[in-house]
C-alpha cells in the first residue's frame, strides 16, 4: 500500500521468512558461520535457538536455499507432542511413501532412500523446526537414526530449531548422548539498541530505498517498542509506514510510530514490551529529529523541481540553487546497511556536496547497490563504467565478476578474473581474493586440478589465507572425488567474500 509513496519496490517489512532480507548482524553473522561450518563439516546434529521472531527460519532459509544443489532437504515442523513415532513423518519430509508400513519396512525405506542420495553425491538434511516440541522418547529416535551415517559416508544430517525450551530439554540427564553427538549449537538474543536501526535500515534499503523513510529517533522507538525482536520490529515499522502514508508524511517520526503503535497495541493482541521512551523522547532529541525530516523534505522538493527542468517542461529560471538547504546525504548509512559485515563507523558530518552521478565513484557505488538487490544486470553496467578511472579498474572488474557468478555465468567469472592475474593487476591483497575467488569458481565447475593449482600459489604466499590449507588438503586427498567436493555453502562462501570486498574496496565519499 506504502511501497510507491516512498520509492519502494517492495515491502520491507513482510512476516514472511524471505532470505533476501536477511540482515547479518554480530550475531545472525555468527550464527550463519555456525551453521554453514556444521554443513560444510558433515555435523550430524546441528542445533540453533531462539525466542520467537529472532530470525531462526530466516536463517535456515537463507543456508538451504544456498546449497540447494547438493543437498535433499526435508522439514519436519508440524511437531508437537501426539506426534508418535517420528519415522513416518520423516518419510512424508522427504516425500516418500511409507503409507501401510510397520517400522522395519519405515527403517529400510530410509537406508534405501539414503544410500541412493549418496550414490548419486548428494547428502540428505532433515530440518526439524519447533524442536522444543520433541520428547526424550523422539530425540531419542533422532539419535538412533542417525546411526544410519557411518565411518564410509555421512549422508544425513539433523538440524533442530526451536524456542529456549529446547536447550533445557537437551540438558536433561537422560539425553546426555543425544547433547554428546551436537556439533554446533547457537542461541540468537533479541538486536539491542545500536543494531535496531541498521537492522531497520538494511531492509529498506533492499526493497529499494534511495532516501530517508525512517528517522534515527523512530528507529530507536521502534526498538524500545519490540524489545529488539525482529518480528515485533517489522510490525511496528510496517503499521507505522502505513500510518505515514495515510497522513502523506514523508518521513517516519518517532511521534508517528507511537501514535501507530499505540493504535495497534490496543487490541491487546500485540506483545509490545512496557518499556518506557520517554527518555529518548527530549527536547533535544525531538528538535534534531525536526531538523533531520526538514532536510529530507528540501531534498525531495529541489529533486522533484530538478527532474522537471531536467524534462524541458517546467521553466524555471537559471539562478543558482546553491544557497538553498539541501538533505545531508544518507549514502554513508545505506552503504554500510548494503555490506552487512561493515561495523558502525563514528563519523563527522561535513557539509554536504553536490555529487555528479556520472562519475567512476558514483557509479561504482551505485553498482554495489544495485548488487546488493541483485539487480546483476544493471550493476554490471555500472561496473563497466566505473572501471574507466584506473584507479578503480579491478575493484569494478571484481565485482563484475561476483555478479557473473550470481547469474550463473561461471564461465564469464572465470575468464575475467583469470585477465586480472595475467595482467598483475591489483595490489598483493587484491590478488589473493582474486585468485581465492577464481579457484573457488574452478571447484564450481569441477576443475580440480586448475583449482588446486591456485590453492598451491596461495599456500605458498599467505598459508594462513582464509581457508586455503583446508581446502587444498581437501581436494588433493581426494582427487578421485573431486565432484562431490564442492562445497555446498559456496554461494554463501562468495557472498562473503563479496561482502568482504565491499569494505575493502569502498570508497570514501
Amino acid at each position: 500500500m506504502y511501497e510507491s509513496f516512498y520509492g519502494l519496490r517492495t515491502n520491507p517489512f513482510s512476516l514472511v521468512p524471505d532470505p533476501g532480507f536477511l540482515y547479518l548482524g554480530t550475531q545472525h553473522k555468527l550464527a550463519l558461520s555456525l551453521l554453514e561450518y556444521g554443513l560444510l563439516n558433515r555435523a550430524v546434529f546441528t542445533v540453533i535457538t531462539g525466542e520467537p521472531g529472532t530470525g531462526k527460519t530466516t536463517l535456515l532459509n537463507a543456508i538451504l536455499d544456498q546449497s540447494q544443489h547438493q543437498v535433499v532437504v526435508g522439514m519436519l515442523s508440524n511437531t508437537h507432542a501426539g506426534l508418535g513415532s517420528l519415522m513416518p513423518w520423516v518419510l512424508m519430509a522427504f516425500n516418500l511413501n511409507g503409507k501401510g508400513m510397520d517400522s522395519v519396512e519405515l527403517y529400510r525405506t530410509f537406508t534405501a532412500f539414503l544410500a541412493h542420495e549418496y550414490e548419486q553425491r548428494r547428502r540428505v538434511v532433515l530440518v526439524v523446526d519447533e524442536a522444543q516440541n520433541l520428547g526424550s522418547a523422539m530425540l531419542e529416535e533422532l539419535r538412533l537414526l542417525s546411526n544410519l551415517n557411518d565411518g564410509r559416508r555421512q549422508s544425513l544430517q539433523i538440524i533442530l530449531s526451536g524456542q529456549p525450551g529446547l536447550r533445557a530439554l537437551l540438558q536433561r540427564g537422560d539425553l546426555v548422548q543425544f547433547a554428546q553427538r551436537i556439533s554446533v549449537d547457537y542461541h540468537l538474543e533479541p538486536f539491542d539498541e545500536g543494531e535496531t536501526p541498521r537492522y531497520v535500515r538494511h531492509r529498506l534499503v533492499v526493497a529499494g530505498m534511495t532516501r530517508a523513510v525512517m528517522t534515527e529517533l523512530a528507529c530507536r522507538v521502534v526498538h524500545r517498542l519490540a524489545g529488539g525482536n525482529a518480528r515485533l520490529i517489522n510490525q511496528v515499522c510496517d503499521v507505522s509506514m502505513a500510518y505515514g502514508f495515510a497522513e502523506q508524511a514523508r518521513v517516519v517520526t518517532a511521534g508517528l510510530v507511537m501514535r501507530a503503535a499505540t493504535d495497534r497495541a490496543a487490541s491487546g493482541i500485540l506483545p509490545l514490551t512496557s518499556s518506557s521512551v520517554a527518555d529518548l523522547l527530549t527536547p533535544e532529541a525531538e528538535q534534531k529529529e525536526k531538523e533531520e525530516a526538514s532536510s529530507v523534505a528540501a531534498g525531495l522538493v529541489m529533486q522533484s523541481a530538478t527532474d522537471r527542468v531536467a524534462s524541458g517542461i517546467l521553466p524555471l529560471t537559471s539562478s543558482s540553487l546553491a544557497h538553498l538547504p539541501t538533505p545531508e546525504p544518507e549514502q554513508r548509512e545505506i552503504e554500510q546497511a548494503l555490506s552487512a559485515t561493515a561495523e558502525k563507523t563514528t563519523t563527522t558530518r561535513q557539509k554536504p556536496k553536490v555529487r555528479d552521478e556520472s562519475a567512476p565513484t558514483s557509479s561504482y557505488q551505485q553498482g554495489l547497490a544495485h548488487k546488493e538487490a541483485r539487480q546483476y544486470r544493471q550493476a554490471i553496467a555500472c561496473f563497466d563504467h566505473a572501471r574507466q578511472e584506473p584507479a578503480m579498474a579491478v575493484r569494478s572488474d571484481v565485482q563484475t565478476a561476483l555478479c557473473y557468478k550470481a547469474l550463473d555465468r561461471l564461465d564469464d567469472a572465470a575468464a575475467l578474473l583469470r585477465q586480472l592475474l595475467k595482467d598483475n593487476k591489483g595490489t598483493d591483497g587484491e590478488r589473493r581474493q582474486i585468485r581465492y575467488l577464481l579457484a573457488r569458481i574452478y571447484e564450481r565447475l569441477g576443475w580440480t586440478e586448475q583449482a588446486l593449482a591456485h590453492y598451491k600459489v596461495l599456500q605458498k604466499d599467505a598459508p594462513t589465507f582464509l581457508d586455503t590449507a583446508a581446502r587444498l588438503g581437501q581436494l588433493s586427498s581426494s582427487r578421485a572425488w573431486s565432484s562431490i567436493l564442492v562445497s555446498p555453502l559456496s554461494g554463501s562462501w562468495f557472498r562473503s567474500v563479496t561482502k568482504s570486498w565491499v569494505q575493502l574496496l569502498r570508497i570514501p565519499l
